[in-house]
């Protein structure tokens, strides 16, 4: 495995770690703000490792709020 590819792992394993330690921020976020970045989510359809993580973070607090009954996305 050449050095650049190492690199390249390396920086979406990092990206990938850092977004998962920020899902505890998307607790805290107000319904509206959460419904605005997954309606982002939704339009933009991303397709970078990071982008890609942070939406399906948002989805899945949406799925949480929910399932405890708030149905704000």
């Amino acid at each position: 495995m050449s050095l650049s590819t190492r690199f390249t792992y390396l920086c979406l394993l990092l990206s990938s770690l850092i977004l998962l330690g920020c899902e505890g921020g998307i607790r805290g976020m107000s319904n509206q703000e959460l419904a605005a970045k997954r309606e982002a989510c939704i339009q933009g359809n991303p397709t970078s490792p990071g982008k890609v993580t942070a939406c399906e973070n948002i989805r899945k607090e949406c799925e949480r709020r929910r399932k405890e009954g708030n149905f704000a996305c």
